[in-house]
């Protein structure tokens, strides 16, 4: 007999998406996102969308730290801190995956943002490698976002 609980049913997965963004702002956020998808290109939303990612990692700093464990465990807390998931950072042979769970973006920006919402992270992470040095790699999103918003990217040259 199968666990009801274990069930991956597409109504499992859209309640638990749409959990991730507070209901306060969902209405609003899916209306600017519907607003600047009519007015911008998908190309032009997702350069917005990292730009205001790079400006946030700015206001939010952080210090250097001499491992990816460490930076990884401080990138958690501050997402913790706003309740935007967690990452881990996972080294490969010739680069760095990033992987970036729970995001509330596509819940907050529904499917008019879905297409550029990640470039907020993108921006996020390339500042914040930027920031420990590492200003010659490029962030770049690997794979589109999934229904839970997990979304990873690659630190590479």
């Amino acid at each position: 007999m199968q666990n009801q609980a274990q069930d991956s049913s597409p109504e499992l997965l859209n309640y638990l998406a749409q959990r991730r963004c507070s209901p306060q702002w969902q209405r609003f956020l899916h209306a600017l996102a519907a607003e600047f998808s009519s007015a911008l290109s998908v190309g032009d939303l997702r350069t917005l969308s990292r730009r205001i990612g790079t400006r946030f990692a700015s206001d939010v700093p952080l210090n250097s730290f001499p491992t990816l464990e460490t930076l990884q465990a401080e990138i958690t807390r501050v997402w913790a801190e706003l309740d935007w998931g967690y990452v881990k950072l996972v080294q490969q042979n010739d680069f760095v995956e990033i992987q970036h769970f729970c995001s509330p973006l596509s819940a907050g920006l529904g499917k008019a943002g879905s297409e550029w919402c990640a470039g907020f992270l993108e921006g996020v992470y390339q500042q914040w490698f930027d920031q420990q040095g590492a200003s010659g790699l490029k962030v770049s999103q690997t794979h589109t976002t999934d229904p839970l918003g997990n979304v990873f990217f690659r630190l590479s040259r």
